[in-house]
């Protein structure tokens, strides 16, 4: 049987262990999470992805060099532990997340099997609907596949408590206008995408010129010449409508 573990501070256990506290859990939410690809015991983009969750650790104040250390270098070794253990030896999402108790830095890394092949443009398309966090209610992104599910969408846009669009639940957003490609920004520098400067650097590449935006309208999305998606597991999808 595949599956089933996780590691926490370097150490095995099995899901449904009793490992965590309640003082643990109210811990995590303060803490930041980030997700990956890795295919046959790589991590895609290693340079990317380490150099991304040092910086978010720099500005959410939490060290951990000596987590993953230059290069991503120890947290591939983790990363192959992992999935060895649970037999994924073809591709797996890869869920990491730091928060403090104390002094101490805790680090959980999971894993969960998916599909084989690393797409950079993944050619069907998304429909996608938005979500405003102000008539919906609380949000909490525990409960984003849930929120999806419930629409029956892969993802949801975000429409966040200022009326703008920033992000996805599980991506960022970019839209194209002519010859230019915008990308969203949030003042939350953890929901930046780990491979952002990777993309644009492929937009730079096809002659389109890449800019920030900030203050990301609804009806700027619905009147752009193209939306898409991106996130460090499946790459570019493009947003068919919403």
């Amino acid at each position: 049987m595949k599956g089933g573990y996780f590691l926490f501070n370097g150490q095995f256990h099995k899901e449904g262990d009793a490992v965590f506290t309640l003082a643990d859990l109210s811990q995590r939410a303060l803490g930041f999470s980030e997700i990956f690809r890795a295919e046959h015991n790589e991590i895609l983009f290693p340079h990317a992805i380490s150099a991304h969750l040092f910086a978010t650790a720099e500005n959410a104040g939490l060290e951990i060099s000596g987590t993953i250390g230059p290069e991503g270098r120890l947290l591939q070794k983790d990363v192959s532990r992992l999935l060895n253990k649970n037999k994924f030896y073809l591709a797996a999402r890869i869920g990491i997340q730091f928060y403090r108790s104390g002094d101490k830095i805790n680090c959980i890394l999971t894993a969960e099997e998916i599909e084989r092949g690393y797409y950079p443009y993944y050619e069907p398309g998304l429909l996608l609907s938005f979500y405003d966090i102000q008539t919906a209610g609380s949000f909490s992104f525990q409960n984003s596949p849930l929120l999806a599910g419930e629409q029956n969408k892969p993802d949801l846009i975000i429409i966040n408590s200022s009326g703008f669009t920033c992000r996805s639940l599980f991506c960022s957003i970019a839209y194209i206008e002519k010859d230019r490609v915008f990308f969203t920004t949030d003042s939350s520098f953890r929901d930046r995408c780990p491979i952002r400067e990777e993309v644009i650097k492929s937009a730079k590449e096809v002659g389109l010129v890449p800019m920030d935006k900030e203050n990301v309208t609804q009806e700027m999305l619905l009147e752009a010449d193209e939306v898409f998606v991106f996130d460090a597991c499946k790459g570019i999808q493009k947003v068919l409508a919403s």
